[in-house]
């Protein structure tokens, strides 16, 4: 039998004996098994990743294609995507509770980046030690995101940028619980100030619309 077949098999007979959340991970691993084949070659998988830093910065009204060169970049909920591994910044991060688990299924590159197996609510940081956070279609997978952005505000340094993308006005899932809106995400970044905002007439999922916004720390 195929590793992977085995793999997903394994993830079935895990879901009928584990709680929800572990269910909601399982799930969310399978996802990205199915989604990003460990068995890819690396070219493609790196031009991928590429493709997804020109993308935030192209979302997010960012011109500056040297954006993150120099800085401290955390990613929050990156997946398996590659943003991490390909972003230029002097330190890169992803944060991710399932990071471990995308390790051992071969679905992460092999780079410079850190990724730390943590949740967005408690990332094990220093206080004012990154220059970017970037949030991208993770915000309504965490478990509470009021608190994962209070983190991602205590994270950033003064001057520090905040990127925000996410869906609104959806249909709840098991692995996107939360159905956001985009006028009370905005209250809870103050006292930031928001210098970018977009929103999109289609979603990341399956309904709804996605909301770009991007704030800087005082």
């Amino acid at each position: 039998m195929p590793v992977l077949t085995r793999l997903r098999a394994h993830l079935r007979l895990r879901q009928r004996l584990r709680p929800s959340a572990a269910v909601n991970a399982d799930e969310e691993l399978a996802w990205w098994l199915r989604e990003w084949d460990p068995a890819a070659g690396e070219d493609q998988r790196w031009e991928r990743a590429h493709d997804a830093v020109a993308m935030v910065l192209r979302e997010s009204g960012i011109k500056d294609t040297i954006f993150f060169d120099g800085k401290v970049v955390v990613d929050i909920g990156p997946g398996a995507l590659g943003f991490p591994d390909a972003c230029p910044a002097r330190v890169s991060i992803g944060v991710d509770p399932l990071a471990q688990r995308f390790a051992d299924a071969g679905l992460l590159l092999a780079s410079d980046a850190i990724y730390l197996a943590a949740r967005a609510e408690a990332i094990p940081l220093v206080s004012g030690s990154a220059d970017v956070v970037l949030a991208r279609n993770s915000l309504d997978h965490v478990d509470d995101p009021r608190a994962a952005l209070a983190e991602a505000r205590r994270l950033l340094r003064p001057g520090g940028t905040l990127i925000l993308n996410f869906d609104v006005d959806h249909t709840p899932t098991p692995t996107e619980p939360h159905a956001l809106d985009a006028h009370e995400v905005r209250s809870w970044l103050a006292p930031m100030e928001v210098v970018f905002a977009d929103r999109w007439p289609h979603p990341h999922g399956r309904d709804g619309h996605a909301v770009v916004l991007v704030a800087v720390q005082p």
